[in-house]
């Protein structure tokens, strides 16, 4: 029963198991956990995001030993947890969603410095968790900064 919990959760409630870009379903999860939470307000977002982080590393690390691969592509809580930091502190504006889930995407992806360091610093559920982290504080921050700019000019 725990393992099968912990293969649900680890597969973001079987958005994972979804056979075309799992990965992306996964950000859409994250997308909507972020979507269905703006009612809480940023404190208690963030409270939530930082309580889930321990846990969903285990279970991604969990899984991941589970399947005997490091990072199996069914694993997708990771993704869950990076969209939603990415989406953290943005105003629920469809324009600007819409490009943080691009860029998480494509960082996630592409996995460019530092987000590829994580991986090689960290292992299991660690470096899982830790790289989509990475990805979604950078879409945050560029996004972000693409706002005041915008505001500015």
């Amino acid at each position: 029963m725990k393992a099968r919990l912990v293969q649900l959760a680890g597969s973001g409630l079987g958005l994972g198991y979804l056979r075309v870009a799992p990965g992306t379903w996964g950000s859409a999860g994250g997308l909507l956990i972020w979507w269905l939470t703006l009612p809480m307000g940023r404190a208690l977002q963030a409270l939530l995001l930082v309580l889930a982080a321990v846990p969903a590393a285990v279970a991604c690390g969990a899984c991941a030993r589970r399947a005997g691969r490091d990072d199996p592509s069914f694993v997708v809580l990771d993704e869950v947890l990076g969209m939603y930091l990415a989406l953290l502190f943005l105003s629920p504006s469809l324009p600007w969603v819409a490009a943080a889930f691009v860029l998480f995407r494509l960082l996630d992806i592409v996995k460019p410095w530092p987000v590829s360091t994580m991986e090689k610093r960290f292992t299991g559920g660690a470096a899982i968790l830790l790289d989509d982290l990475v990805a979604g504080a950078i879409t945050a921050l560029i996004i972000n900064i693409l706002q005041i700019l915008i505001t500015i000019i």
